[in-house]
């Protein structure tokens, strides 16, 4: 390894050393003490699951990589139940969950997979359902139910666990609310354990840790890179309390939308890399993200638009419309008298739109605090600054972005660009700590581009 070729990896640096001065100055065997092996079990064995059968689908389907499948696996549940609910057949939760694995396990079968392989994915499943019931008392349940928690995202989750997707959008304590977060999480907590009333098991959303770092290894980049990425990843989210909470530790959706955007958008590019004949399963699953709650499902329209003018991608990024299609059906028949747009009725787009052209009703003065905000929480404006600065690099340097690169950084600084004018206009009376939260559902694309940012500076 040249050091000289790696030495932008310094600007990571104050995290780490952060890090081990918080790890040292506090009590390690407190830390011990008070962590759950109980839970870290619980979450390795569902992990084992995820990772035996997103390999089967990946191999099956002929997908870029196992984290692909294994969001292909946990989301298919929520479409099958979108599409069966849409048809008039909408059920329970546990019987969506039944028949999609079913249908799983057949189309696996008829793809000839080794009887070995569905053997230990049956013995990985059977050890996490039953040492969860055995350890239940000692597992974590029901932490962290806070804020918006407590207010919205339980209630849905366990709306959809214990009932089903059709009441769960009919019951939501904010009409109209997103439900695909609630159901990747209700769908997470069905397989570590199926029980008749829900029980938020800490260890089904602490797997998201486990998820982030086998997404790390999947990047392509350098093994060095990868090391240092989830070594970032990890000392970001366990050197803050707040972090670990809304990313894997509490039924908060940051962590999930972050993860979900981050592990589609990479498919995508990695699958049109390699010219892959299942792109347009990938765009599907990207435009199934526009039944996600706003910016993110903008943004994953916009990414879809984005792809379709690329002569590569345009054949393919027409299955991105599958969100909007699915949505647009829904409340047009079952979901009729339901608001469709829980975000956007607060919005009149037209006056809006013109409070821009007219520069009126704005207070720009929002951005200077939500900065300022961002700036309190230390190792989250780090990770942003260093994404200017390497993208400040990299321009400077006057070398021609790869596509991979324009579309990674066009979706975070849009994001940024909502953020701002939504809280300028809009919102511009609301309390500015939210945005803060709107940035982070970005995390994980943020810094995987930054890793392939030093990768291509560095390979000039």
């Amino acid at each position: 390894m040249k050091l000289k070729k790696n030495y932008l990896y310094v600007l990571f640096l104050p995290l780490f050393l952060n890090f081990f001065y918080n790890f040292l100055t506090t009590s390690l065997i407190e830390k011990f003490i008070n962590f759950n092996y109980y839970d870290l079990i619980s979450s390795l064995l569902l992990f084992l699951f995820l990772f035996l059968i997103g390999g089967l689908i990946k191999n099956s389907l002929q997908l870029i990589n196992k984290s692909i499948s294994i969001v292909l696996y946990l989301l298919s549940f929520f479409i099958a139940d979108n599409i069966f609910t849409i048809l008039g057949f909408g059920t329970d939760h546990y019987i969506v969950f039944l028949i999609v694995n079913s249908f799983w396990f057949i189309f696996l079968l008829s793809k000839k997979i080794k009887i070995l392989d569905i053997a230990f994915l049956t013995v990985s499943i059977s050890l996490l359902n039953f040492y969860n019931r055995v350890f239940f008392d000692n597992l974590g349940k029901n932490k962290n139910v806070i804020g918006d928690v407590k207010d919205v995202h339980l209630q849905n989750v366990q709306n959809l666990y214990e009932k089903s997707f059709l009441y769960s959008m009919n019951n939501s304590s904010l009409e109209g609310y997103p439900q695909l977060v609630a159901y990747f999480q209700a769908t997470l907590n069905r397989i570590s354990i199926s029980t008749e009333i829900f029980s938020n098991l800490s260890s089904a959303i602490n797997v998201l840790f486990f998820l982030t770092l086998l997404l790390v290894y999947e990047t392509n980049i350098s093994n060095f890179g990868k090391f240092i990425m989830g070594m970032t990843f990890t000392v970001l989210i366990y050197n803050s309390e707040w972090l670990k909470l809304i990313f894997v530790d509490s039924l908060m959706t940051e962590g999930t939308l972050s993860y979900l955007l981050a592990a589609i958008l990479m498919g995508v590019v990695q699958t049109k890399n390699k010219g892959s004949k299942n792109l347009r399963l990938v765009f599907l699953l990207l435009g199934t993200l526009y039944l996600a709650k706003q910016f993110i499902s903008l943004l994953s329209l916009i990414a879809v638009i984005y792809f379709l003018f690329l002569k590569e991608t345009r054949k393919f990024a027409v299955f991105g419309f599958f969100g909007l299609i699915l949505k647009e059906l829904s409340f047009v028949t079952v979901f009729k008298n339901v608001t469709k747009n829980y975000h956007l009725k607060q919005i009149d787009l037209i006056d809006t739109f013109f409070d821009f052209i007219l520069f009126r009703d704005l207070k720009i003065s929002n951005i200077q605090t939500i900065l300022r905000n961002l700036f309190l929480d230390k190792p989250s404006f780090l990770i942003f600054l260093i994404f200017f600065i390497l993208l400040g690099i990299l321009i400077l340097k006057n070398k021609a972005f790869n596509k991979d690169l324009v579309i990674y950084s066009s979706i975070v600084l849009i994001n940024f660009l909502l953020v701002f004018l939504l809280y300028v206009s809009v919102w511009r009376n609301m309390e500015l700590e939210s945005p803060i939260r709107y940035f982070l559902n970005l995390l994980h694309l943020t810094i995987i581009f930054e890793f392939l940012m030093i990768e291509e500076i560095k390979n000039k």
